[in-house]
């Protein structure tokens, strides 16, 4: 029987399409089955870098094999992204102050600025995007891992004082 009004129409038309798409589920919870080994592999790569964990990362522990010096190109270089910002940035690589990070981006030399949290927190974060962007570790790196096993020092060595 014909409907007697627009109204009507419209509410019957939706309970047929309720009506159809239980059998479209059917089909497609076939066709997931068989991609449910695929998914389970996209989830097990990271989708982003706060998905990527490094070892000693917990202990705060992560060996810098970059000095200060390269740490500020990177983050030079990061500047020059657009609509990069530093303020999100730094909430988001560990809640860096911001005059943490000034005073670290003022310093100059490898050595300068070891002991800012900015130069921990800034190497972690461009590790873990090297990680996921499956990039190499450069000729520079490599060399600083031979000279440094342990890694750098997270001090000022300049200011270092000795005891005799």
């Amino acid at each position: 029987m014909a409907p007697k009004r627009k109204s009507d129409a419209m509410e019957s038309a939706p309970a047929e399409a309720k009506a159809s798409a239980p059998k479209k589920a059917r089909v497609s919870d076939a066709s997931d089955a068989s991609d449910a080994p695929t998914d389970a592999k996209a989830s097990k790569k990271p989708q982003s870098w706060k998905d990527i964990k490094l070892e000693k990362e917990d202990e705060g522990a992560v060996p810098i094999y970059d000095d200060c010096g390269e740490i500020r190109r990177k983050i030079k270089l990061l500047q020059q992204t657009p609509g990069w910002k530093a303020s999100p940035w730094l909430k988001e690589i560990g809640g860096i102050n911001s005059n943490s990070y000034n005073r670290f981006m003022k310093e100059s030399g490898k050595n300068d600025g070891a002991a800012n949290g900015t130069y921990y927190a800034a190497y972690i974060y461009f590790e873990k995007v090297r990680i996921l962007e499956n990039k190499k570790k450069t000729a520079k790196r490599l060399e600083n891992e031979k000279q440094n096993p342990s890694g750098f020092p997270r001090e000022n060595r300049r200011y270092a004082w000795v005891r005799a």
